[in-house]
């Protein structure tokens, strides 16, 4: 009579179990040198085309009429003291504009914190606009 109240059970426990294959696991990847990524470093900040117009009025030439308008009306709440430059955020205050090589380290202070821990993306993107530090895509990142 085993088996007659839960016949799922009693099927499953008849299943022959499939032999366990044993796979060659290789160090590196064939095709590792196709495939390029650019660091961080490689590239220009976001901010470059901006404080080159503030520094010398330096407008890129692959901008449209439209983009070269748009980069002059964003330069006005911009400003260059070199090395950094800096924005006057809506809320009034200045605020350093960081490159993306920075903007890891930052989350990870200000997500973590000494006070106690990891805090959520409205929180943590408060804590770096009250350090002073901004980028485009804070709220996106946090």
């Amino acid at each position: 009579m085993k088996g007659t109240k839960n016949q799922v059970a009693n099927d499953l426990s008849r299943l022959e179990k499939p032999p366990i294959e044993v796979v060659d696991i290789r160090a590196e990847f064939p095709d590792e040198q196709s495939f390029s990524i650019a660091t961080v470093s490689d590239r220009p900040p976001w901010f470059a085309d901006i404080a080159n117009f503030l520094a010398n009025g330096w407008v890129p030439y692959d901008l449209t009429y439209e983009q070269k308008k748009k980069l002059q009306s964003e330069v006005k709440c911009y400003f260059w003291n070199d090395p950094f430059l800096f924005k006057l955020c809506v809320d009034g205050v200045i605020r350093r504009c960081v490159p993306e090589g920075e903007m890891a380290s930052i989350l990870s202070h200000c997500h973590d914190g000494l006070t106690g821990g990891h805090y959520g993306g409205n929180r943590t993107t408060a804590n770096v606009m009250e350090v002073g530090f901004y980028w485009p895509t804070l709220n996106k990142d946090t």
